[in-house]
Parts: C-alpha cells; sequence; structure tokens
C-alpha cells in the first residue's frame, strides 16, 4: 500500500465536504482575483487508487487524472480566462501504464486538461533527453527550465523555455520553471550528460527583472522541497508565488516568506492546489492571497465528474496494462515499508540480488540498493507484479562490479554518515552516527568476518548507483562491470521462488 494512502485516509473526510465541491459552493470567482491550480509529483498516477478506510471494510477510490480533471474543469468555471494550471514537475515516471508509454498518456491528458506550463522535474529526465523532447513535441503548453544549460552551447535546451507569461486580463503573470539543481547526482548519469542544472537562485536573479517587464505577477513553479523553496524566496526578492514539489510534502495552508506565498499539493493526484490570488486593479500586481484550505483532496464526489477523454484513455490503458500488472508474483507475511532505515523490503530486495548474482556465476556476496528508489509500502498479504512495479518503478538494471575492500568501506561510509543512505546485503555494519559527518563507522563484517581492505568482493547493485546516482561515485571505481537484468523483474523471480517470503529487520544496519 503506498505511503499516500494513509494521507488520503485523513483527507477523506475533507474530501466528502462542501469546500471540495466548487459547482456546489464555490460561486463565481471575485472579479479582483486569478486562480492558481496546481499539481506537481504526478509520477504516472493516471488511475485512482482502491483506498480501504480506517478500521471498516468499505473503501473508495481516490486520486488518478479523470478525477482531478474533473475538479479542475469545475473550478475553472469560476473564471475560465483568469484561471491558470501549472505543474511543478515529476509528471511520468512511477506506475506500469504511464511507463509502458514512457509518459505519452499522461502528457495526452494534461493535453486534455489544458495545462498552462510545466516545470520539468528530475524524473522527467529518467528516460533521456530525447524522450522528454518527444514529450515537448507533442504537448499543447510549454516545458519551463530556467536552470538546465547545455554545456556545449551554454543556452538552455531546444525543448524547454525558462519562462512563459500568462495575460489573464486584470494581469499578466509570469511562469518561472525550475528543475531541481541537483538532478546531475539524482538521474542516471546517461540520462542528462551533456546538461548543467545550474543553482536555483544563481539562475533566478538576472531573469526576474526580464520577466516582470513582460509580467505584473511572478511565479515560479520549482520542482524543489518546501524548505529550499523558502531559502530561494529569501533570497530572491520579487516572486509573489512558489510553487513547490520534489518532497511529496502537501501544504494545506500556503506558507508566506517575506512577500512570497509557497504552495506544494503533495503527490500522486492526492490533492489539487487552488490559491486565489487578490490583484490590485490599479497596479495589476499582487495584493495579498487567500491562503487558508489551500488544498482540495481528490475523492469520489457525487459533485465533481471525472473527465470523460481522460477516463477512457486510462481505462484503455489499465486494460492493456492488467495483463501484466494483475500477475500474482507471491505472499509476504510481513509488511514492506519504505522508510528510510534498515527494513524488510530493502533487505528483501538486497537479498534477491545476491541470490541473482549467484545464480548468473557473478559470485556476489555483498548487494547495495538506494534508499530512496523504494517508492512504495504494502501490508501483509499477496503481491502482484503492478504493486512491486510501484515500488521499484525506475527500470534499472542490476549489475556485479569487483570492488576492493577499501573502496567498499569508502561506499558505506558514505551510505551510512553522510547522505545517499543504501539497504545492503551481505554485510553488516556497527556506526554511531554524529550529524552527517563521515568516519562514523565502527565496524564493517561481510560473512561475519571483519572487511579486509585489499581483498576483491563481487557486488551487486543497480545501473543506476553504478554510474553516480545519490552521488554514490565509489561503485564507478570498481571493475569487470556485467549487467544483468531490470530490477523489479529480479525481485519479482525471487519473492515468487521463495513465496510466502519473510523479511525481517537483522540489525544489517546497527547504531549506537
Amino acid at each position: 500500500m503506498p505511503r499516500i494512502f494513509l494521507a488520503l485516509l485523513l483527507a477523506v473526510a475533507a474530501a466528502c465536504s462542501p469546500t471540495v465541491a466548487p459547482t456546489a459552493t464555490a460561486g463565481t470567482l471575485p472579479d479582483d482575483r486569478i486562480q492558481l491550480l496546481h499539481t506537481d509529483d504526478v509520477h504516472g498516477h493516471l488511475d485512482a487508487d482502491f483506498v480501504q478506510s480506517a478500521n471498516t471494510s468499505s473503501s473508495f477510490r481516490a486520486g488518478g487524472l479523470a478525477q482531478l480533471a474533473g475538479q479542475v474543469a469545475a473550478y475553472r468555471t469560476r473564471a475560465p480566462q483568469r484561471t491558470l494550471l501549472i505543474d511543478a514537475g515529476d509528471a511520468w515516471q512511477g506506475t506500469f501504464i504511464s511507463n509502458a508509454n514512457k509518459g505519452e498518456a499522461v502528457t495526452k491528458a494534461m493535453n486534455l486538461m489544458r495545462y498552462d506550463g510545466l516545470a520539468v522535474g528530475n524524473h522527467d529526465f529518467d528516460w533521456g533527453q530525447d524522450v522528454l523532447a518527444e514529450r515537448a513535441k507533442e504537448a499543447s503548453f510549454p516545458f519551463l527550465a530556467a536552470n538546465v544549460i547545455e554545456t556545449k552551447t551554454g543556452l538552455s535546451p531546444t525543448y524547454l523555455k525558462p519562462f512563459e507569461v500568462r495575460d489573464l486580463g486584470i494581469t499578466r503573470v509570469g511562469i518561472i520553471g525550475l528543475t531541481n539543481p541537483g538532478s546531475a547526482t539524482i538521474v542516471k548519469a546517461t540520462a542528462v550528460a551533456g546538461l548543467q542544472f545550474r543553482p536555483a537562485a544563481d539562475s533566478l536573479r538576472p531573469m526576474i527583472a526580464d520577466v516582470q517587464k513582460q509580467a505584473d505577477i511572478v511565479v515560479v513553479a520549482a520542482h524543489i522541497g518546501t524548505a529550499e523553496a523558502v531559502q530561494l524566496a529569501r533570497d530572491v526578492p520579487g516572486i509573489d508565488v512558489i510553487v513547490a514539489a520534489h518532497d511529496h510534502l502537501p501544504i494545506q495552508t500556503a506558507r508566506v516568506e517575506g512577500r512570497t506565498t509557497i504552495v506544494d499539493a503533495g503527490a500522486y493526484t492526492q490533492y489539487l492546489g487552488r490559491l486565489e490570488v487578490i490583484v490590485d486593479r490599479t497596479t495589476h500586481k499582487m495584493k495579498d492571497a487567500v491562503r487558508g484550505g489551500e488544498l482540495v483532496a481528490i475523492a469520489a464526489n457525487a459533485n465533481v465528474k471525472p473527465d470523460p477523454e481522460i477516463a477512457k484513455l486510462v481505462e484503455e490503458r489499465r486494460a492493456d496494462g492488467e495483463k501484466y500488472t494483475s500477475r500474482i508474483v507471491g505472499r509476504t507475511t510481513e509488511p514492506l515499508s519504505n522508510v528510510r532505515e534498515e527494513t524488510a523490503f530493502g533487505n528483501l530486495i538486497t537479498d534477491a540480488f545476491v541470490e541473482y548474482g549467484s545464480q548468473q556465476g557473478w559470485k556476489t556476496d555483498i548487494a547495495f540498493y538506494n534508499m530512496a528508489g523504494v517508492r512504495a509500502s504494502f501490508p501483509a498479504g499477496q503481491l502482484t507484479y503492478g504493486q512491486l512495479y510501484e515500488a521499484l518503478p525506475f527500470s534499472n538494471t542490476v549489475v556485479n562490479v569487483d570492488l576492493n575492500g577499501a573502496e567498499l568501506a569508502a561506499i558505506i561510509d558514505r551510505a551510512v554518515c553522510v547522505s545517499g543512505r543504501l539497504h545492503m546485503a551481505g554485510v553488516v555494519v556497527s556506526f554511531h552516527f554524529d550529524g552527517g559527518t563521515p568516519n562514523c563507522v565502527k565496524s564493517i563484517t561481510v560473512a561475519g568476518a571483519p572487511i579486509v581492505a585489499t581483498r576483491t568482493y563481487h557486488v551487486a547493485t543497480i545501473d543506476y548507483l553504478l554510474l553516480g546516482g545519490d552521488g554514490h561515485t565509489g561503485f564507478a571505481k570498481g571493475t569487470n562491470v556485467i549487467y544483468g537484468d531490470v530490477e523489479v523483474d529480479v525481485v519479482a523471480a525471487f519473492i515468487t521462488a521463495h513465496s510466502p517470503v519473510s523479511p525481517k529487520v537483522e540489525g544489517r544496519l546497527a547504531s549506537s
């Protein structure tokens, strides 16, 4: 069960309240206002999720682009000419029915919803720049990123625009896009080769004045978390609104930092954000905003009808994908969690890599997987391929690389003591974490014996980490690289072979 389910359960009461039904209660938008509708981190969630209500046998459908589109349409009727709809990135990567055609279906749905702009996120680069350029060509709205520069030319890629200006009658709004500045370390290196991702503030400062010459209100759609958005507001004067993203943390009441209002709709079509901006009719600039109750839960609502064209598109994608996603891969007797610490799920994944490597003749004795790569949680019970794909959606390839003990110890030290935490198999690490500084590891054992600096170890991991993902450049120092199968298929085969699986937290990462 994905982590969003808990938030959705908490939101269901709000979803049934009158404030969620604009066709019934919202009325016409006051004539001194514009409305900014916003989404982020959709991650391919074309379809709604079935959510089991707490402590009952009932369930309901929540999220999904068809229901989201219906909610957008309902709000747009309040003032069609004074409405903006923007997304702050990570639109496609994350579900089988979206990944199967590399985001084409999500782009089509966003066209039908009449988005005004998309600030590309780091995961929008996952399938490479050619695919991103193709999606941009298909889109009826601009892809925005002011801080992405081609190394060779020093210019923005042709498929990206730094900003877009929309005339809403009572005001002109400039929408500036920002990609996550750390994308070079959290996207597969081959997918972003030849690109530079510049710091957000450094990219915005010289651009604000140019945008203000063409627009009265400046909105920055930024694929950065709320904390980073707050710092950006402090660093760059002149931003009226920041639509944040990336951290998947919704902000129910819009935050104010200086003169900047910061909003974030969370992830997975869980919410639609709706910020009413009050416009000074003399200057046409932002006077204030209505910041309370900024989020609308996307759940079944009799007053809001799903968009029929998008519903049809989703049904077609669902039917096409179900022959793969409905396959039962096995059962787990333990819940599988995706928290950023040692978990039963992480141990299962890395155990699967070790077994797979041995089956391939790689002599694998150790395995690693990035904790941030596990994207969903599940209760104990039956597992389908579709569920497993939701947890491991990135189509990384399992690889073997030979590393000596010193190189291996350096990788572990970074993962445990600094950042970019890893799930592990075949090793037990004792450490004392002291605030993100190196050399906090006290001991490392492999197969019960202390690690030997000069010994060669056979390590299974994924090509994302091999290429430096999450800052783990140490894997590239290894030798004898061998490529295998896609991670989700390796883990699915392991679960099938050992079903029912009973993974446990075993103290592979022991803090003292």
